[in-house]
């Protein structure tokens, strides 16, 4: 299946919304730890994991500490050296073709960690927010191991595509396309969740600009092979050339415990709260 204007919708969203957050927010902490051998994700390949998810790589992010490599029985090695072949900052993973002796104590790096882990996702809210089991994301030296793939860990926030339509606009084809998308927003304290409003309310009637397929700097195994990114740079030349989505309106909702019996079921200490946002762009869908 080729991607898709919706797809590179959502793509550009999740850009957009992490190097916002990451830079009106500083929602970052810099830290530092040994990395610990989990099971092997890809064949041919050996996986060590942080005990945090996610890592800051933009380079865009002021004082944020960018994982440009890894130190290694006390060497400093980048991508493509000692079998280091990819670091995924999504998962906290560093990728070897080789096995590391005495891991975790022979391999170790500093970077910047999240505030908010940020996903794409399919799943309904009600599954989010009362059938999912997360645990805390650490920000002390408490978990003393690798975070596995599919650990669920909190503060997060889930984008999901909430439907739209297509508008005429003009003769010849043209139309308004509006998407809606929803940030689903969950918090381990009330003061973060009302910062990641606010910052969002205050977005109404600004650009997200499109980054496509070919642009994205990950490989098929989600990580960074080389240098990371800078969104900054890639976005530079996207506003002249009308690639961008407009944002016609935001508005934000908190989950209230009071609404409804389903409400107690959600984990007292996860403050959640969500944003919508009504986004178009004028195009020509059918050429």
């Amino acid at each position: 299946m080729k991607i898709q204007f919706n797809n590179i919708a959502m793509t550009s969203m999740l850009f957009w919304f992490d190097n916002t957050l990451l830079t009106k927010g500083e929602a970052f902490t810099n830290h530092g730890s040994y990395f610990y051998p989990l099971n092997t994700l890809y064949y041919g390949y050996y996986t060590y994991g942080a005990p945090f998810k996610q890592m800051v790589i933009d380079e865009a992010i002021s004082g944020a500490t960018i994982i440009s490599g890894v130190y290694l029985n006390g060497n400093f090695i980048t991508v493509g050296q000692s079998g280091l072949t990819g670091i995924n900052s999504s998962q906290g993973q560093l990728y070897f073709s080789s096995q590391i002796s005495n891991a975790p104590t022979s391999l170790s790096g500093n970077y910047a960690v999240k505030d908010f882990n940020i996903y794409l996702t399919s799943e309904t809210e009600e599954d989010l927010l009362f059938e999912t089991q997360f645990q805390l994301n650490p920000k002390t030296y408490q978990n003393p191991t690798g975070l596995p793939l599919n650990a669920e860990t909190y503060p997060v926030i889930y984008l999901k595509h909430q439907g739209g339509n297509n508008e005429p606009l003009a003769f010849g084809g043209l139309d308004k396309t509006n998407i809606n998308i929803r940030a689903i927003v969950l918090s381990d304290n009330i003061f973060k969740l009302d910062a990641v409003t606010s910052i969002f309310r205050d977005t109404n009637r600004t650009l997200v600009p499109i980054i496509y397929d070919n642009e994205m700097p990950f490989n098929s195994l989600g990580s960074c092979t080389g240098a990371c990114f800078n969104y900054k740079e890639l976005i530079q030349n996207k506003i002249p050339d009308s690639d961008y989505f407009y944002i016609d309106n935001v508005s934000i909702s908190k989950v209230d415990t009071r609404l409804t019996n389903s409400y107690n079921k959600l984990n007292p200490n996860v403050f959640a709260g969500f944003i919508d946002f009504e986004l178009s762009k004028n195009r020509y869908p059918r050429q």
